[in-house]
């Protein structure tokens, strides 16, 4: 009987590969770091409930001083809100408010409430309206360099758009009270774009600027006074009574009452007369 041969031949084929059934890679790793992994799975948990404890906490101190901010009328309300709530964006609202409030109180701490709102919040949405404000009141005390300054940077940004045509009108205006109209007549004309396509809320009043930038005010003429000539022909009115006076009106006589007629006398019989030669008896 032949030996079978032990080797394999092409007929029986050879093993393709053998089959692992051992634990997979995952699964030690889960078996090795089972520990670690509950503890990041309670860390995690906790985190998520720290943070919602967190976010509803600062939802809660916002609506209060946002409710704080709507309550306020004074300035020491506004200054209450600010020392409450100083991250809050009630805050930065309240400090332009008292900004407002404080010019007509005292208009150097308008001026400093505005600079501090300015290095504060320096990416606030706001910020733009606070350098125009800043601008305007410097403008008013006189300051025309430092206004020009603040309000230039604000007109030629982009990114304050929606009041930097409000800012050239005010930069034209003082450039046609020094007496460059050319100046003026390229601000209003900046103040009518809208560059940023968002709506220009100034472009009527720029167009209102832009005709009268060059139009000349009426001019003003002094009334001559009257020489001596003039006043020598010049008499005064002279108001002269009349030479009679007009005799008061009389007041109608009274009508009398009509009297009875009284009779008519009759006259008395003559004596007759005696015939010649005798006596009358």
């Amino acid at each position: 009987m032949a030996e079978s041969s032990s080797n394999p031949t092409q007929d029986t084929g050879a093993p393709i590969a053998e089959i692992d059934l051992g634990p997979s890679k995952l699964d030690q790793f889960l078996d090795n770091h089972q520990t670690k992994l509950i503890i990041l799975a309670i860390l995690v948990g906790i985190g998520v409930v720290a943070y919602v404890i967190y976010d509803g906490l600062a939802q809660a101190e916002a609506n209060d001083a946002g409710a704080a901010l709507l309550s306020s009328k004074q300035s020491s309300d506004y200054e209450k809100v600010i020392q409450t709530w100083p991250a809050s964006n009630a805050a930065a609202s309240a400090r332009l408010l008292l900004a407002d409030i404080q010019w007509s109180e005292s208009e150097d701490d308008s001026i400093a409430t505005l600079e501090q709102f300015i290095s504060t919040y320096p990416e606030h949405p706001s910020i733009g309206t606070a350098k125009t404000s800043l601008g305007l009141r410097l403008l008013d005390q006189g300051k025309t360099e430092e206004a020009r300054d603040i309000l230039t940077e604000v007109a030629d940004n982009n990114t304050y758009s929606y009041i930097a045509p409000m800012a050239a009108i005010v930069l034209g205006d003082i450039a046609k009270a020094a007496g460059d109209t050319s100046s003026a007549s390229e601000w209003y004309e900046k103040a009518q774009l809208d560059e940023a396509g968002y709506g220009n809320a100034f472009q009527s009043l720029a167009n209102a600027r832009l005709m009268l930038v060059n139009a000349e005010p009426p001019a003003k003429i002094k009334p001559a006074l009257p020489s001596e000539d003039q006043d020598a022909k010049l008499t005064p009115l002279k108001l002269e009574a009349p030479d009679t006076a007009e005799a008061p009106a009389t007041k109608p006589a009274a009508a009398t009452p009509a009297t009875a007629e009284a009779p008519a006398k009759t006259a008395p019989n003559p004596a007759p007369v005696a015939p010649a030669g005798k006596k009358a008896e």
